[in-house]
């Protein structure tokens, strides 16, 4: 948030390249007027993959560096590093969040909570069930993806039931079972479904009295051996951490009857569908079928609410039970549920499974109009009439939507003392530092048919500042329509968007067009004018084409490009990149060059890569090397005090004009390299090096030099523990050291995560210490509670808002300051669809 890089900078005189970058941030966001960027384009499907991948893309190059935690959860946090990007998206103050809806795979919300001086940037996701992921970084510098290893944690059950022992055939070999879970009678109603993966085992109950109470268990069979039965078991353990291998000839006769058998083919099926197929016995029937109807009544009216996420839980309930009066309506209930979540492919499998369970049911013709809707298989008797035409089942629409409003404040009180010549000076000022309300709205339609498919973008901001002039802002940073033809793969999109990437970047009205020019190639082109540029000039021009290469060899891909840039009929940028990229299931790599034909000088080279190793380990690095701001002829705008570039070269020759523009580029240097890897189930731990070195700057018309930061290094350790007192949180404990000529920082942080009412609250604190000396002798002591609290009020709406407080000393040979903060936004966001 903006109030954390403010404050971090002014109360922090001799940072060293953090303060550095940070006065680099704001004077950035003063000259361009826009903080409001979005960071995050999308979040999408990725069809053809091998498992399902989710792949986010970025407005700006990234580099992946760890999730946590790396086993089963439903709350995952992704760290990743900004390298290269535009100054509105590195100014960025607005918190954003995106949605992706279910398909096979758990629906996903992402939330992004910028913070400009933090080196270390974090993603959160939420899954909308418990899940296995890989996040790696995606197949170019702006994608990170999001890798589902299976339903539940585990591979595909065909490749894991291939791995575990088979059920032996003949009764005598049947010698042990495995118990997953046991309830009291009572209790029943709380059973878990049979993972899917056990498809090829036998699943019975069996009662037994203990202590004068009657109990239910679980379990699944049969096995040879005990070591057979216990490679099982461990397969069961994060889903089932009670279950027990069970010896059969040890169980008493009269208990040790089983009273239903199903095939785990059949259990395979419920658990994938959403059903129990495990029959009542004759004492508990009555319980049972009681306890269904009432779930079966709170399933009803929470779909006549609204309340389809409630609805859900009630009814699976229902179908967890064994068959029951009330099993058919469920079945039939739970689908509609699944369409009131926009979640058509569980809808379609429920509906599936209602058909086959009940043909001849009082709802079968109900539910093949539903399924026929979706475009689902329907394997009852229909009418011609009931059926849906394959074109219409092809044709489908999509819709996803959010505003959200937040309320900034923020207050500081600095007492200082200065020795002077007359005694000692002393000084208190109070100040309001952020009176503002942002709005933001994120909208985008689909409608996809046979042949095409068609999409709408818009995404806006509008900032109301209470304490400065004009106090009324609007950041328009995506408004398009974009056709893609599915058979040709033309692609062509038309309004505000982002550059499509190699030597273009930024936001420009006009459009593009992606088309194939061969097996392997396509073409990219764009024409426009530049929408988000560090200096204003008139009359710009944009232009660009990109020849791209698809696997061009096995994993290998790549780009060529050219863009042109007029200002006034001006030449302002000419520039040729290369990027070459490996992408494969461990590594991946990604370079780029940017070459500037204007000023015959190298704007950006970068090389980095990311490797999946063994034991969860994660290995990233980083080399880049670029002007900043990038090269282009307009700069010289900035120190000019200069509103127009044909106005500047009738003053300048073209070479003192190049030498104000280069007067303004520093060079950045910057290389990184961390290492993350489990230690334990619930520990991760990694370890960050970076190097940084930005030149200095020379006082060039009315810009003030600036010294060069001189080499920077930056050792960051961190620790990282997940679910260490629940089943939903993540805490952090960093340690990071900063070296150089001038200073040495340290910093320790601890934050924490924690999810609540099965993830719709969560509570962050935070606490940050940082301690510093440079070479005047100053010292400078920072602390920095935090708290971010956020509620989930439906599926639609949530609050949330965040609380800093900072207390900052500094000490002198002449002077002493002590300094108190308090920050803070509260606001809500809303999803449309």
């Amino acid at each position: 948030m903006l109030y954390k890089n403010n404050m971090t900078c002014l109360n922090a005189k001799g940072l060293g390249v953090w303060g550095r970058q940070c006065l680099f941030g704001i004077f950035f966001a003063a000259v361009s007027g826009l903080t409001a960027a979005q960071t995050i384009e999308s979040i999408e499907w990725v069809s053809g993959a091998e498992h399902p991948v989710a792949r986010i893309t970025f407005n700006a190059s990234v580099r992946f560096l760890r999730q946590a935690p790396t086993t089963i959860s439903d709350l995952t946090e992704l760290n990743f590093q900004i390298v290269a990007a535009d100054e509105s998206v590195l100014g960025q103050t607005i918190e954003e969040g995106k949605r992706l809806n279910a398909t096979e795979q758990p629906g996903i919300a992402l939330t992004y909570a910028p913070a400009p001086t933090v080196f270390t940037k974090s993603l959160l996701l939420r899954f909308t069930r418990k899940i296995s992921v890989l996040a790696r970084q995606g197949p170019g510098a702006r994608t990170i993806d999001i890798v589902f290893e299976g339903p539940e944690g585990v591979k595909p059950a065909e490749l894991l039931s291939s791995q575990l022992p088979t059920m032996p055939t003949a009764m005598a070999e049947r010698r042990y079972a495995l118990v997953l879970q046991t309830f009291t009678v009572d209790d029943q109603t709380s059973m878990p479904r049979v993972p899917v993966e056990f498809q090829n085992y036998a699943v019975f109950t069996r009662t037994f009295d203990q202590d004068g109470i009657k109990h239910f268990s679980l379990a699944i069979g049969y096995f040879r051996t005990e070591e057979d039965a216990e490679l099982v078991r461990q397969k069961a353990l994060n889903r089932f951490p009670t279950a027990k291998v069970l010896k059969l000839d040890s169980i008493p006769s009269a208990v040790s009857e089983i009273k239903s058998v199903i095939t785990t083919q059949q259990m395979a099926s419920n658990e994938a569908l959403g059903a129990g197929a495990i029959p009542a016995e004759p004492e508990s029937a009555p319980l049972v079928n009681a306890k269904a109807e009432e779930l079966l009544i709170k399933g009803r009216q929470a779909i006549a609410e609204q309340r389809f996420q409630d609805a859900a839980d009630s009814l699976n309930q229902v179908l967890l039970l064994p068959p029951n009066p009330s099993s058919q309506e469920a079945q039939e209930l739970i689908g509609s549920t699944w369409e009131g979540l926009a979640q058509p492919a569980k809808a379609r499998i429920e509906y599936q499974l209602y058909l086959k369970l009940y043909p001849q049911g009082e709802g079968a013709q109900r539910v093949s109009q539903h399924l026929a809707s979706l475009g689902g298989s329907v394997t009852t008797t229909l009418n011609p009439s009931d059926k849906t035409s394959s074109k219409e089942a092809a044709t489908s629409y999509s819709y996803s939507g959010s505003i959200s409003q937040y309320y900034y404040g923020g207050q500081t009180k600095t007492d200082s003392l200065e020795n002077i010549a007359a005694g000692i000076d002393k000084n208190t000022l109070s100040r309001t530092n952020q009176s503002a309300l942002v709005t933001s709205i994120d909208t985008s339609g689909r409608y996809k048919s046979e042949n095409s498919e068609l999409k709408l973008v818009l995404r806006d901001t509008v900032s109301n500042n209470f304490i400065s002039t004009p106090n009324s802002q609007s950041v328009l940073s995506a408004a398009y329509v974009d056709y893609r033809a599915i058979k040709s793969r033309l692609d062509l999109r038309v309004g505000r968007q982002s550059a499509i990437g190699g030597s273009m970047f930024g936001l420009f009205d006009g459009v593009s067009l992606t088309m194939p020019v061969a097996s392997k190639y396509k073409l990219n082109a764009m024409l426009g004018v530049p929408a988000n540029t560090l200096v204003s000039a008139p009359s710009q021009r944009l232009a660009g084409v990109m020849l791209e290469a698809d696997n061009l060899f096995e994993h290998w891909g790549g780009n060529v490009s050219l863009v042109d840039q007029t200002t006034e009929g001006i030449s302002d940028r000419r520039a040729v990149g290369l990027e070459v990229r490996y992408f494969g299931e461990s590594l991946s790599m990604y370079s780029q060059l940017d070459y500037d034909l204007n000023f015959n000088a190298l704007n950006a080279a970068t090389v980095q890569g990311s490797l999946q190793g063994p034991y969860d380990t994660t290995i990233t690095m980083l080399l880049d090397d670029r002007k900043a701001p990038s090269l282009q002829l307009s700069d010289a705008l900035i120190s000019s005090d200069t509103t127009s570039l044909k106005t500047l070269l009738q003053l300048k020759s073209l070479a003192e004009v190049q030498n104000l523009a280069l007067g303004t580029a520093a060079q950045a240097k910057q290389a990184m390299l961390s290492v993350s890897r489990a230690i334990s189930p619930k520990w991760q731990g990694s370890v960050d090096f970076r190097y940084s070195d930005v030149s200095a700057l020379p006082a060039i018309g009315v810009f003030q030099a600036m010294p060069a930061t001189g080499a920077q290094y930056n050792v960051s350790l961190q620790l990282t523990g997940s679910n260490l007192y629940s089943s939903r949180d993540i805490n952090g404990i960093n340690l990071s050291v900063l070296t150089s000529d001038t200073l040495q920082g340290t910093q320790l942080a601890y934050n924490n995560l924690t999810g609540f009412l099965g993830n719709k609250a969560s509570f962050e604190p935070s606490i940050r210490f940082y301690t510093q000396t440079d070479n005047t002798s100053t010292k400078v002591i920072r602390i920095s509670p935090g708290l971010r609290l956020s509620y989930k009020l439906s599926e639609r709406a949530s609050v949330l808002g965040e609380t800093i407080y900072e207390r900052s000393q500094t000490d002198g040979p002449t002077n002493h300051e002590d300094s108190t903060s308090v920050f803070f936004y509260v606001g809500y966001r809303y999803d449309f669809f």
